[in-house]
């Protein structure tokens, strides 16, 4: 009789304990059927290691850029205004530069190519001289329409290219040469500039258009 009734025990135990896993592992699936699916790895973003990488630097906070006065290729002021609404790409160069400016325009030709007709369609090439005092407007329209008749230039005073080329941490300086003329040292960055007319960020070289295809998708989707 007692190996019965311990018997009875045992599995009465047996029954309560299982019943008790049944619940626990209930609870459990309950809870990770009630949970949000995880979330994606997150987007790299415009600050990334990545970006920094390709030699592209993003101001945490834009810069708000003093007002200025230059002159376009068209013979018409270039003033702030002429940057809101769209980005614009900005390279300090010179129409006599032998080797970095024409093929940066080219990289600005490439660019124009490959994003017409898409987001990035609407972006402005615009260079800023560094040699304003041979390159009048008319020169500098001459030397864009051989990349492409839409690009701008921007020259005006020595002074005034100097103070605007500052605001985008960009330099220049006149190196004479031995046969009595001189050439134009400047940074070769590009400068980026947002629709709200701000100093936005910077690209190092070398450049090319896989580095710019990363960076520009990567500001206009963070904007």
């Amino acid at each position: 009789m007692s190996n019965k009734r311990t018997k009875t025990n045992v599995q009465r135990t047996v029954v309560i304990l299982v019943c008790v896993m049944v619940v626990f592992v209930g609870a459990a699936v309950s809870r990770i059927l009630r949970s949000p699916a995880p979330e994606a790895p997150p987007v790299a973003t415009v600050n990334s290691a990545a970006l920094q990488q390709q030699g592209v630097f993003i101001r945490p906070v834009p810069k708000v850029l003093e007002e200025f006065q230059l002159t376009g290729a068209d013979g018409l002021p270039f003033t702030i205004d002429n940057f809101k609404d769209r980005w614009s790409l900005v390279f300090l160069g010179f129409t006599q530069c032998p080797d970095i400016c024409p093929t940066t325009m080219a990289l600005f030709k490439q660019l124009q190519a490959r994003w017409q007709g898409s987001e990035l369609g609407h972006i402005q090439y615009v260079l800023l001289s560094a040699d304003p005092e041979r390159d009048t407007p008319r020169k500098l329209r001459e030397y864009l329409n051989f990349f492409s008749s839409d690009f701008v230039g921007v020259t005006g005073s020595v002074s005034a290219v100097a103070a605007f080329a500052k605001q985008l941490n960009g330099v220049f300086a006149r190196v004479p040469q031995d046969n009595g003329d001189y050439l134009i040292d400047h940074s070769a960055n590009i400068m980026i500039i947002n629709p709200s007319g701000q100093f936005h960020g910077f690209v190092r070289p070398p450049h090319t258009v896989a580095q710019f295809e990363l960076v520009m998708r990567a500001v206009i989707s963070a904007d």
